[in-house]
């Protein structure tokens, strides 16, 4: 597990000819990670649960850095990346359909992570138990 994110990670420092080289194997080990995420957080120790939950989130600051970096180099905005990555002619063949594929099944693995991770509790039901709870009757004093 920490090999695949080691290996991401270390797709971030490669200088853009080489990550579109390994572009296809970024993907598998990302991918490859997630399935093991996915699989420790529904059976492993609360201590490997803890450290995988620091490798995504260290892993989610990479990516809003290096989407940050992309943005300050090209003059784009993050939704005018986010268009330019969804259109096919800024991209080989196959590069585009090892985007697709992978793209494929992240949202995949995205619906299964969805059924195994933790519900948050919702603002709902904190307002809802905030209105039971009956409030102090102001006490008015005549004049």
């Amino acid at each position: 597990m920490h090999e695949e994110f080691k290996k991401i990670m270390d797709f971030f420092s490669l200088a853009p000819e080489e990550k579109s080289k390994h572009l296809e194997e970024v993907f598998q080990n990302s991918i490859e990670f997630f399935d093991k995420f996915k699989k420790t957080l529904q059976t492993g120790t609360p201590e490997e649960k803890s450290a995988i939950m620091k490798e995504v989130m260290e892993l989610q600051e990479k990516l809003q850095s290096e989407t940050t970096k992309m943005c300050a180099e090209t003059g784009l905005s993050e939704d005018e990346l986010k268009e330019y990555s969804h259109d096919k002619k800024h991209f080989s063949e196959d590069e585009w359909k090892s985007i697709q594929s992978a793209k494929q099944k992240f949202e995949q693995q995205a619906e299964e992570l969805a059924s195994v991770l933790p519900v948050p509790k919702k603002k709902e039901e904190d307002a809802s138990a905030a209105k039971k709870t009956p409030k102090a009757k102001k006490k008015w004093v005549k004049s």
